[in-house]
């Protein structure tokens, strides 16, 4: 699931696609925020025991190429990972409302 499928995902299942595009662009901002930080604790939590002091230090590199690759090689299921995500906290977001 890349970016623009997020987006769209996101605009279409909380019903904000009548909205100028800059308020769209600010709700998809913060909800992006709330999976990105709820898909990082999923994904260290499911990281072996031993691979999680490596994803602290890539992650704090900052290049988003190296934690792709990291990832892919210790979180195989992560396409899986990251769509059940951003479900979870669409539907999170739908029951607050």
């Amino acid at each position: 699931m890349d970016n623009q499928e997020i987006r769209e995902l996101i605009i279409k299942e909380i019903g904000i696609a009548g909205l100028p595009e800059d308020a769209q662009n600010e709700i998809i901002g913060k909800l992006g925020e709330i999976i990105l930080k709820s898909l990082t604790v999923t994904i260290f939590e499911k990281l072996p025991e031993e691979a999680r002091a490596e994803f602290e230090e890539v992650s704090a590199e900052g290049d988003y190429e190296l934690v792709q690759k990291f990832l892919a090689q210790h979180v195989p299921d992560l396409p899986a990972l990251m769509a059940e995500e951003v479900k979870k906290t669409l539907q999170d977001f739908k029951e607050q409302e």
